[in-house]
């Protein structure tokens, strides 16, 4: 596997709606690859397998690539107040943080204040460069990796899974796949997921893998390490028992972890290619991880190379998704 990549990721300043940053790199290394790039507007971005038959069924796997942050809403003397976009949070008074305008990044310490109600407000001192009604924050980024594999770095959620694109564009076979594969990546998905409804319309899979992070959870027996999570159901996904006992049996086959989860808040760009029509199935495979949305979101590389491996031996040799 290739950290530096998504090392590399993890450093890009990519709120919603302001994904250029991620985009660039992913098209750079699917292009190194030798997939053909498509965008789609700034909602998404999509590449296709070299050589790929269009008359196979087709198979998108895909992920974000925001990660929630903050937009500049207000001055109030020498601050700047901002409203949060996508859920980011964190603990304590104040964080580093990345301020980014049109004249470059700056750094920034960016603060939280709670009112008696418990309403959160953020903000950060002036540092006396320009800036404009809507620039955006975001956390600052400095991964690290312990010697247990355990990944520490905001933007896990989702820049995992975008990683996770560039490592299938590098190795998937030319020849023997059973589907035509084409990986996408979409904007906003944390703020209104409308680029991957654009994807949905552009791509019409026949299958879809959705790529993203999901919370550690020890009362289901979710953990960090113990291989990727199929969603059984959340807010955007419902997969049937019938359909979850084919990927169970074909994980069991090839000696492959999988966990699974159940809850009904929250959810993924899933939602976007049933809302729009498409029969597709769609599953969700998700790393879990801990600390979501914050600073030091943390995971498990070795669930990265786990899920790294299924979606490889799942484009050669599926189950049996569009049978059922």
């Amino acid at each position: 596997m290739d950290n530096e990549t998504l090392l590399e990721l993890l450093r890009c300043h990519s709120t919603p709606g302001d994904e250029g940053e991620v985009a660039a790199v992913l098209a750079r290394e699917w292009l190194d690859a030798g997939w053909r790039v498509t965008r789609h507007g700034a909602y998404a971005i999509s590449a296709r397998c070299p050589g790929g038959a269009s008359r196979k069924p087709r198979l998108l796997i895909t992920a974000h690539m925001d990660s929630p942050g903050f937009t500049v809403e207000r001055r109030e003397r020498k601050s700047l107040y901002m409203l949060p976009l996508g859920g980011a949070g964190f603990q304590g008074k104040s964080t580093p943080a990345i301020l980014k305008t049109a004249g470059g990044k700056v750094p920034v310490r960016l603060h939280c204040k709670a009112d008696k109600e418990g309403r959160r407000t953020y903000h950060f001192r002036d540092p006396g460069t320009p800036i404009r009604h809507g620039d955006r924050v975001c956390f600052a980024a400095e991964p690290t990796i312990s010697r247990k594999g355990e990944i520490t770095s905001p933007f896990l959620d989702n820049r995992l899974g975008c990683g996770l694109l560039c490592e299938v564009a590098r190795a998937l076979p030319a020849d023997g796949l059973a589907f035509e594969v084409v990986l996408g990546a979409t904007a906003a998905e944390e703020f209104g997921g409308f680029g991957a409804t654009v994807l949905a319309r552009a791509i019409e899979p026949d299958l879809v893998i959705c790529l993203d992070a999901t919370y550690e959870s020890p009362e289901q027996r979710v953990l960090l390490g113990k291989g990727p999570v199929l969603t059984l159901s959340d807010a955007s996904v419902l997969i049937s028992p019938a359909m979850r006992d084919l990927v169970l049996e074909w994980f069991h086959r090839r000696g492959l972890l999988l966990q699974t989860e159940v809850y009904n808040v929250s959810g993924t760009d899933a939602r976007a290619f049933p809302k729009v029509g498409l029969p597709a199935p769609v599953l969700a495979l998700l790393i879990a991880t801990r600390g979501n949305h914050s600073p030091a979101e943390v995971a498990n590389l070795a669930d990265y190379a786990s899920l790294r491996e299924v979606l490889l031996r799942f484009a050669v040799d599926p189950p049996p998704l569009l049978e059922a």
